[in-house]
């Protein structure tokens, strides 16, 4: 009997145990997720208890977040924050920290600067929790570490510029998810001193980026830049046409002109001064489509392989003779080798063992530098056997790997699809784990230049997968996400309306055209808009565009229920109000198409003459409303991004047809609508409507 007594009362306190854990687990969503979370015996705080905060230690304060900000730095009475560096059981990590609460206050522990400061970053959070919920802070013990030391993301610019201070506010919030790192490519948006003709009118002065690179130093962010180059040269051949290898395009340098290494070298430089405190210089070299095809690349005797080893090799030399790690993109070595089919299936087993073939690969190992890092890029799964095959021979081969990952892939100029990849993020992170690569970088490709607002959750992602890989499953994430970004519960689902948004933007992609894409990551094409009812054969339309009709219908559904949703988010949001701002907006569009189209079903069916005029007076609001949505829509972008392109500025003239670099201002958002409205209006207006 006194046995079953103990065990029952073991059970008891395993229980409560549990309850407690899942207590702290249910309210404080700590974005990335901890390695370790402990709770401890006795008394925690209130969130509003603590009333100082000190480094023990003979370095600087971190930067506090807000929160923290508000306490004073000074010891006095009371319970406070107390900061130490120590190498005594703490993590190995430089950026690990050990975060302890009792009821005597807060102790953060490190070993380095950059460990007290994440170990804020922690405590922040928790105290936003505590206040939002009004919440009690438990005993508990935080032991954390990032799983991968290198964490970046990517920020293309090439097509578009935010104002300065959103630059600013986003060092902060990379920070605070822990983010280390950013490549910024850099394109015609720095304003080069040695090749000013390069240039943009608008871009960004080197004083500018020097003073936002010091303010990310302080924050633990590594800022690197990206200057593209062998292809991807539009920005420098759009003025220097000498340099083409194809005359007819703006895209490749001739990687046997000497003067192209005379031009890029000063860009670098240029770069490297801008972002004097980054590790790395990103020289780009993916996506060639023509080298090798001028007389003095021919002359040279080398396969377009050779040559494009050769670009690289010279380039390399050069980032390292300037104390800079030279980043390449890995894919053309790979098409050149005839793996890059083989590499992006979804082969496995003997079909994949029987496909695979790396001799050509094997037999050019001599033209790799070994001091270059290799960015293996997979926007998509990279846990497939084929990927991880290449990550194998990487290895066996000695050559540093960096994995690339993306937040945004350049397919849509409105929203990143798929969660924003998350879970594509997420498998990669595990990959960089398990075979130590050097670091991870999320890209957010400006091909289709979405606002860089609807692009964080890809991000935050990175921040979460890159520091913790195993921590969450991807809908916890999300939650979690909700709560850190809004201050919206965990559990609550008031996220919801972006998977739906996500789903509606499909539709909206065609739903206006018969023929044709606006994909810019795979290159706009020529379109078909799709006919006008013909009064003299009712029913007839409806009939041809059946599907469209019935999915319309759906997404009409769609977006009354995102509406409401996001009605209801910006009321109940604790912060960041803006970005739900911008979604509301991208609603909105993504609903005009869904709208056109039921107006024209309502015209093709209508049965009396009434109600053929009802239907025509509602297609004229429903086109006039048009100006209406744009202009507010352009509004609250225009909050941080700049809508139009500077006077002077050259559009590119090249196969990758993005859109956002063929035109002047903003009409490259609405490839479809702005036609189609266009179209509708005339034929109101026509004789034929009666």
């Amino acid at each position: 009997m006194r046995h079953k007594e103990f065990f029952l009362s073991i059970l008891m306190l395993v229980s409560v145990g549990i309850t407690q854990i899942q207590a702290i687990s249910s309210v404080f969503q700590i974005l990335p997720k901890p390695q370790h979370i402990e709770e401890l015996k006795g008394k925690g705080i209130s969130g509003t208890d603590l009333q100082f905060i000190v480094n023990q230690s003979s370095g600087e304060m971190p930067v506090l977040g807000p929160i923290l900000n508000t306490l004073p730095q000074a010891e006095m009475q009371g319970k406070g924050v107390y900061l130490t560096i120590t190498d005594k059981d703490v993590p190995e990590s430089e950026e690990g920290y050990v975060l302890s609460v009792n009821e005597k206050g807060v102790v953060i522990a490190a070993r380095s600067e950059a460990g007290l400061f994440y170990g804020c970053q922690t405590l922040e959070q928790v105290l936003e929790d505590s206040r939002d919920y009004n919440c009690p802070i438990p005993a508990m013990k935080i032991t954390d570490f990032p799983s991968i030391a290198y964490r970046a993301v990517h920020l293309d610019t090439k097509h578009h510029l935010d104002r300065m201070e959103y630059y600013y506010a986003m060092m902060d919030k990379l920070a605070r998810y822990k983010i280390n790192a950013v490549i910024w490519e850099l394109e015609d948006k720095l304003r080069y001193t040695r090749r000013p003709e390069i240039a943009s009118p608008n871009a960004i002065s080197k004083q500018e980026m020097q003073a936002l690179c010091r303010y990310a130093k302080e924050r633990n962010i590594d800022v690197s830049p990206l200057v593209q180059g062998l292809g991807h040269a539009s920005f420098i051949l759009k003025h220097h046409w000498e340099l083409r290898e194809n005359p007819k395009s703006d895209w490749e340098l001739c990687p046997s002109n000497p003067e192209t290494y005379d031009l890029l070298y000063d860009l670098y430089a240029d770069a490297l001064e801008a972002m004097p405190y980054g590790k790395y210089l990103h020289i780009g070299g993916d996506e060639i489509t023509a080298i090798g095809i001028d007389k003095r690349c021919k002359d040279t005797g080398k396969t377009a392989f050779e040559l494009q080893m050769y670009w690289l090799q010279n380039v390399c030399n050069y980032a390292k003779e300037k104390g800079r790690v030279p980043i390449f993109w890995d894919d053309m070595p790979l098409k050149y080798a005839g793996l890059w089919t083989t590499i992006l299936s979804d082969m496995s087993g003997e079909e994949l063992d029987k496909a695979w073939n790396t001799k050509k690969l094997d037999q050019a190992i001599e033209l790799f530098p070994k001091d270059c890092i290799y960015m293996r890029w997979n926007y998509g799964d990279a846990t497939k056997p084929a990927h991880m095959k290449l990550l194998n021979w990487y290895k066996e081969k000695g050559l540093q790997v960096m994995a690339a990952t993306a937040a945004s892939s350049g397919d849509s100029p409105f929203l990143p699809r798929n969660n924003t990849k998350a879970g594509f993020i997420q498998g990669f992170s595990r990959l960089v784990v398990e075979n130590h690569l050097a670091g991870i970088l999320a890209t957010a490709w400006d091909d289709g230049s979405p606002h860089l607002e609807t692009v964080w959750r890809g991000y935050i992602a990175q921040g979460e997968f890159g520091w913790n890989p195993t921590g969450r499953t991807i809908d916890e994430f999300m939650e979690a996400h909700g709560q850190r970004e809004f201050g919206f519960k965990a559990g609550e689902n008031r996220m919801d309306f972006l998977k739906e948004l996500e789903e509606a933007f499909f539709f909206f992609d065609g739903a206006l055209v018969e023929s044709g894409r606006r994909n810019p990551a795979w290159g706009t094409t020529t379109f078909t808009l799709i006919d006008l009812p013909d009064q003299e054969k009712p029913g007839e339309w409806a009939e041809k565009y059946k599907e469209k009709i019935i999915q319309a219908e759906k997404e009409s559904l769609r977006f009354e229920k995102i509406r409401k949703q996001l009605t209801d988010a910006r009321k109940m949001a604790r912060r960041n109000r803006y970005t739900l701002e911008v979604y509301e907006q991208n609603n909105y569009l993504q609903n005009y198409p869904v709208r056109l189209i039921l107006a024209l079903r309502d015209y093709d069916l209508a049965t009396h003459e009434q109600q053929r005029e009802e239907a025509q007076m509602k297609l004229a609001e429903v086109c006039s409303s048009f100006s209406s949505m744009r202009t507010r829509l352009e509004e609250v972008y225009s909050k941080t991004r700049f809508m139009e392109q500077p006077a002077g500025y050259i559009e590119d003239m090249n196969h990758h047809n993005h859109l956002s670099a063929k035109s002047q201002n903003s009409d490259w958002l609405f490839l479809y609508e702005l036609p189609m409205v266009e179209k509708v209006q005339k034929w109101l207006n026509s004789k034929t409507i009666k």
